[in-house]
């Protein structure tokens, strides 16, 4: 599944997320993929990363350790370790 970032989220999307906590991605509707499936994240229509979905919760779950927001939103995650920075390989 391709995922594009936005110039306004490219920063806060190279930032860690806190210790013991897993990255996620908040969609309005349901995502169109399942646990296992490679996502692909995409900046300016290039490849700018990848992982692997390890989770996908329901909007109303939960929310964002740091920031409280995304509750309603669909919640794909992904393991740390499934991570692949992509920019070298690109830019």
């Amino acid at each position: 599944m391709n995922v594009n970032i936005s110039a306004s989220a490219l920063g806060h999307f190279w930032e860690d997320p806190p210790e013991g906590s897993w990255e996620f991605w908040s969609f309005r509707f349901q995502p169109p993929c399942e646990v296992r499936d490679k996502l692909i994240f995409r900046f300016n229509r290039k490849p700018i990363a990848q992982a692997i979905v390890a989770r996908i919760e329901r909007p109303g779950e939960s929310s964002c350790e740091t920031t409280g927001r995304f509750r309603m939103g669909w919640k794909v995650f992904w393991e740390p370790e499934s991570f692949v920075d992509l920019r070298e390989k690109v830019f």
